[in-house]
């Protein structure tokens, strides 16, 4: 029997959920800087790279210390990314969308986990174009975990194991085909892991619609940075053995380094995080797949319902 709520109640349980999401939040800017550098999520506590300086507890409230600090660091001034608040905002939102979804339970606490995971990757891959082994197989044990006990979206075991093994099969495919013929790279293994962790969560019913959203999106992004002149700069690829890569190497894009709304630059991925992907360089006119992946799977958990009926071929999926 479900527990009856005051509106009082029932917007003090809204907000706690809203500030433990912008918590979780705070963590994944932990994770999105640290673990593509390969370095330790736990140590050091958060401190401005550029004057070394810790950030106190007050300057670590999600969005409030960025807005109050005026996007600066409080020692030195250096400037502090749009992400964090965007990511603390983004955790938010999934905690509240998690309780009004499922209420105070274990399915809305594994949903959030979820929605985490695939926020911090989103974000890895649009800086670094990595999506790392540390984030997409816990996605995937997750999804395993969640299905037989009824926390996930998939209608059941079978069906988070089928939507592993296709996810996985169809993009492992996908590139060691495309790379057969192309003589390039045609899809990160990343992407291969990502899909397999999604079809675990979702189903393997679910794969199609992510997969088509994922794909319709990324195009027309793709096509608008190609007609806006803003596309991917690196070299054209070239063919096997035609010795190294000419031009820039890919590099994150500048941000912050480390929890809370502390300033500076973007941790960068070191020589032991990357080994032989450290040496890649994106073809020209490329975006990271990851984050479309990722939208794809979220408009899915959240408008399955709107998009079946705008799409009515697309209900037979959900």
């Amino acid at each position: 029997m479900a527990l009856e709520l005051t509106p009082a109640a029932h917007a003090l349980l809204a907000a706690w959920a809203a500030l433990v999401g912008a918590v979780v939040g705070s963590f994944l800017n932990v994770v999105i800087a640290r673990v593509p550098a390969g370095q330790s999520i736990v140590k050091p506590r958060s401190r401005c790279p550029r004057c070394g300086s810790a950030i106190a507890w007050y300057d670590n409230v999600p969005v409030v210390s960025w807005l109050l600090l005026r996007a600066r660091c409080r020692s030195c001034g250096e400037g502090i990314s749009w992400r964090y608040p965007l990511v603390e905002l983004l955790g938010g939102a999934a905690g509240l969308l998690a309780l009004e979804r499922h209420g105070f339970s274990a399915r809305a606490a594994a949903e959030l986990a979820f929605v985490a995971l695939l926020l911090a990757l989103a974000f890895i891959d649009l800086d670094t174009w990595l999506l790392p082994n540390a984030l997409t197989w816990p996605l995937l044990a997750l999804g395993l975990v969640a299905a037989p006990l009824r926390l996930s979206s998939a209608p059941s075991s079978g069906s988070a194991l089928a939507g592993a093994a296709v996810g996985f099969g169809a993009f492992y495919a996908v590139a060691v085909i495309g790379e057969k013929v192309l003589h390039r790279e045609a899809m990160g293994f990343g992407d291969v892991w990502l899909l397999a962790g999604l079809g675990a969560w979702s189903g393997a019913a679910a794969l199609l619609p992510i997969v088509l959203l994922s794909s319709l999106q990324g195009s027309v992004v793709g096509l608008s940075l190609i007609a806006l002149g803003r596309s991917q700069p690196g070299p054209e690829p070239r063919a096997p053995g035609s010795g190294p890569a000419e031009g820039p190497a890919a590099t994150p894009a500048s941000g912050p380094d480390d929890a809370g709304p502390g300033p500076a630059a973007e941790a960068r991925p070191g020589p032991d995080a990357l080994d032989a992907e450290e040496a890649w360089v994106p073809p020209r006119h490329s975006v990271p797949f990851g984050p479309f992946l990722v939208a794809g799977a979220l408009e899915w958990l959240y408008l399955a319902g709107p998009i079946t009926r705008a799409v009515p071929a697309l209900g037979l999926f959900h």
